[in-house]
């Protein structure tokens, strides 16, 4: 890192990836549980996908591996986009469950689309 800009950036990264994988709770020890929790899920695919782009750049580039604040944004971008989808996923699940149906191929199509319609109303 080489200017006071390239700091700030790194640490509003790093912010937001916090702020992404923080999950609210009761009390204190309840967010902090589950802000834990979460990042401890996303960790390993962020990982995973960290190398994968360094790999990736590293062998576009003809130069080496990426400097390790450039790993750090790369890892924290990943990261913020599975805590975003994670987060989709788990509050998506929080509402209002669908009626139990049938499992009828032929009418299950036309009972989804009806479903729509009265959810939009």
């Amino acid at each position: 890192m080489h200017t006071i800009r390239e700091k700030i950036t790194l640490f509003l990264t790093a912010l937001a990836y916090l702020m992404f994988h923080l999950r609210v709770g009761a009390d204190a020890e309840a967010i902090v549980i589950g802000t834990a929790a979460q990042m401890l899920l996303t960790t390993p695919y962020a990982l995973g996908f960290t190398y994968i782009v360094a790999v990736a750049f590293r062998r576009l580039s003809n130069k080496g591996w990426l400097p390790w604040d450039r790993l750090l944004r790369v890892f924290f971008t990943v990261g913020i986009l599975f805590a975003f989808f994670f987060a989709l996923y788990e509050y998506a699940g929080q509402g209002q469950p669908l009626t139990d149906r049938s499992l009828d191929a032929d009418s299950s199509a036309a009972r989804f689309f009806e479903d729509v319609l009265r959810k939009a109303r």
